[in-house]
């Protein structure tokens, strides 16, 4: 691979992109609904789609905390493409745990030469973010395996080049006995929807079908009694989690950064209020930016302290409340702050132009609904506390 080789100079490069291509990018990403082409093709030529691949594959090798740093950069300037770039990390986490280490080589020197963008279909219409309960099924044929799937969302469908999608183990009877295979994109009749969301409006989260017939090589996980998805779990949650997270905390930012912009800048012709000619001036205008600043400061904190710990080693288990937990924190915490700039800037915040701010709120709200939802988290956490249960026991 070819661009910057160590990670201040991998920020000095994503600064220019983002700067260059994906901030100015935004805006249209958002009008018009269109998928973050552009933003994810400077993302790959600079090499930032091998972000987590090893460097004896062709990556950068990077870190959990760079990982949430690049990802709270890009969520800053455009939360489609940040979307789309966490499912891209999360899919390609499939890959780099898989423990045959020659069939682990092959996919990442395929992924890494194609520069292929991944992602998952996972979550189903009988289920919902509840993607632990799987319908759809794999059949063993002479070749490999006949797979047929209905997935309800998948960030960059019709986008990828490559699926990691689960079905039932073949042959099992239990909607927790999960195999996780890799589809490629021209492999088999592969149908899927077209994206309206309120926001997040060019990630393409849309459903997706596969009637795929795969090779034995693409069966990446599997297992009876659950053994599938506990493995699926332990890879992939961790780094899903913290992109999420960070995402979100990207969201956050640019909704304080527009608001505390407006606020230093807005003069009045008078002093209507008593409290001079600029907004800047207010009582309240500095509690909002107080407020959003706190909650903030908080997020950033959980987000950096998931990462210490995703770089220490530590298991699924160990790190289930702490993941669990930055996701709600996430998740609420945008919405709160771009709510809050909205209101510390006034009605031009709410109006499509002026300001991105209405942009970040329609963006924000989407996290409490992502798998697992944010009513689900809560439950889960009180069941890891009380119960001392295992993420696992989904």
């Amino acid at each position: 691979m070819t661009g910057p080789s160590d990670r201040s100079e991998r920020a000095h490069t994503l600064d220019l992109l983002i700067q260059d291509v994906i901030a100015p990018a935004a805006t249209d990403v958002d009008a018009q609904g269109t998928f973050p082409t552009k933003s994810i093709l400077a993302l790959k030529e600079a090499g930032f789609l091998g972000l987590t691949v090893p460097r004896a594959h062709g990556g950068y090798e990077a870190s959990a905390a760079e990982v949430a740093e690049v990802v709270t950069r890009i969520g800053t300037a455009c939360a489609s493409t940040a979307m789309v770039y966490v499912m891209h990390l999360t899919a390609l986490n499939s890959f780099l745990a898989l423990p045959d280490e020659a069939g682990r080589a092959a996919y990442l020197d395929q992924i890494m030469t194609a520069g292929w963008l991944v992602t998952e279909a996972i979550s189903e219409p009988g289920s919902g973010s509840q993607w632990w309960s799987v319908e759809s099924t794999a059949e063993e044929t002479a070749n490999g395996y006949r797979i047929v799937a209905d997935k309800s969302f998948s960030t960059s469908a019709g986008h990828a080049d490559l699926y990691v999608v689960s079905t039932r183990t073949p042959g099992g009877t239990s909607d927790r006995d999960h195999a996780v295979f890799a589809v490629r994109a021209d492999q088999g009749d592969i149908k899927h929807g077209t994206w309206r969301g309120l926001g997040l409006a060019g990630n393409s989260s849309t459903w997706i079908t596969f009637r795929s017939d795969v090779d034995k090589s693409a069966l990446l996980y599997s297992g009876a009694g659950g053994a599938g998805l506990r493995q699926y779990n332990e890879i992939n949650q961790p780094i899903y989690h913290l992109g999420i997270s960070a995402a979100y905390l990207g969201i956050a930012t640019a909704a304080y950064e527009a608001a505390l912009g407006r606020i230093r800048s807005r003069r009045y012709s008078g002093n209507p209020s008593g409290h001079g000619s600029q907004l800047s001036q207010y009582p309240i205008a500095r509690r909002h930016v107080g407020e959003m600043a706190i909650r903030i400061a908080a997020l950033r904190s959980l987000v950096a302290d998931l990462a210490r710990q995703i770089d220490d080693g530590n298991t699924l288990d160990e790190l289930a409340v702490l993941m669990t937990a930055c996701k709600v924190v996430g998740a609420e915490t945008a919405p709160a702050v771009a709510h809050e700039a909205m209101l510390a800037s006034g009605g031009v915040a709410y109006a499509r132009g002026p300001l991105p701010i209405e942009r970040h709120l329609r963006d924000a709200l989407a996290g409490s609904l992502m798998g697992p939802n944010d009513d689900f988290c809560k439950e889960l956490v009180g069941r890891l506390e009380i119960d001392s249960a295992s993420y696992h026991d989904l």
